[in-house]
């Protein structure tokens, strides 16, 4: 029996879904589905994990946000019930790694692994119904009234210190001048449209190296390359978290067939790709949050 490859799993799940014309991360505003995992303590998925259980509780409509594994459930009293199928995320964490160095020397690393473990949902166990009861219908995610858009981003652009300008056919970053370049909202079919681009756009500022710096991983970035498209997938997929988090609906406006080839061709091609975007995301969205501002602060 070949040895279970967690990267291997999360990636085929993800190509999966791509392949079948659904963006893992986007949030599921159709659906009568939870939108946001959480642990059995109240805590929140993040990074990969986040999007490998939407994924679930889109495809099996899984109303109740909470999730735990077969020991957690036992211990609160409850039971999976038999035939159910268990769910799979991931933890990732760092080992001290020694190699030897020159002269029988030994030069010790960090160097990351992932474990895989499995979680249920609530509405797969019996017995835990008055703990943590499942709403007949999924919370609805709520859209943030334009006005405040407007005034978060305002917030955002100011506080990371990036430059803006409005104009033109183009929305996009340009790193050598540190500036996002937006079309004016009155070319965009509808408001929620220009603030999930103007926000994909953000999320690639980011990577500059005075905020997460991607610089390296952005090196040699060239439309149509495995660099390019795997920056867009961290763009994409933190845009996608930040609507979640703001209240728009995600859908960037390059959001043709060719961007998901591009996609599908590098993480056929990287098993650890979808991981290293995931969390890279993560921290683009975090630290967008952080430059949000008091009204996104109040939400």
């Amino acid at each position: 029996m070949a040895k279970f490859d967690v990267y291997e799993e999360v990636t085929n799940q993800i190509i999966a879904a791509l392949e079948q014309g659904v963006k893992p991360w986007e949030c599921p505003w159709q659906r009568n589905a939870a939108a946001f995992p959480l642990r059995v303590t109240g805590e929140s998925y993040r990074g990969i994990n986040h999007i490998l259980l939407n994924l679930m509780a889109w495809a099996q409509g899984y109303r109740n946000p909470v999730w735990m594994t077969f020991k957690q459930a036992k211990d609160l009293g409850g039971m999976v019930r038999k035939g159910e199928k268990s769910s799979l995320v991931v933890k990732y964490g760092t080992f001290e790694a020694k190699d030897e160095a020159p002269e029988g020397e030994t030069d010790a690393k960090m160097r990351g692994y992932l474990k895989a473990y499995r979680v249920f949902n609530v509405q797969q166990i019996d017995g835990l119904e008055e703990q943590f009861p499942t709403p007949d219908e999924a919370k609805p995610l709520a859209t943030r009234p334009i006005e405040q858009l407007s005034h978060i981003a305002a917030d955002v652009i100011e506080n990371m210190g990036v430059g803006y300008a409005e104009g033109g056919d183009r929305a996009c970053y340009v790193p050598s001048l540190d500036k996002v370049h937006m079309p004016e909202l009155s070319k965009f079919k509808g408001a929620e449209l220009f603030y999930s681009t103007l926000f994909h756009e953000l999320s690639h500022a980011t990577g500059h190296k005075r905020r997460c710096d991607r610089t390296k991983e952005k090196a040699g970035s060239k439309f149509g390359n495995a660099v390019y498209a795997m920056e867009e997938l961290v763009a994409e997929i933190s845009a996608a978290m930040m609507g979640a988090q703001l209240g728009f609906q995600p859908g960037h406006i390059e959001d043709s067939a060719s961007y998901v080839q591009s996609w599908l061709t590098v993480l056929r091609d990287d098993k650890r790709a979808i991981v290293k975007a995931a969390a890279a995301a993560q921290r683009s969205a975090d630290y967008l949050m952080s430059k949000s501002g008091e009204i996104a602060e109040a939400a």
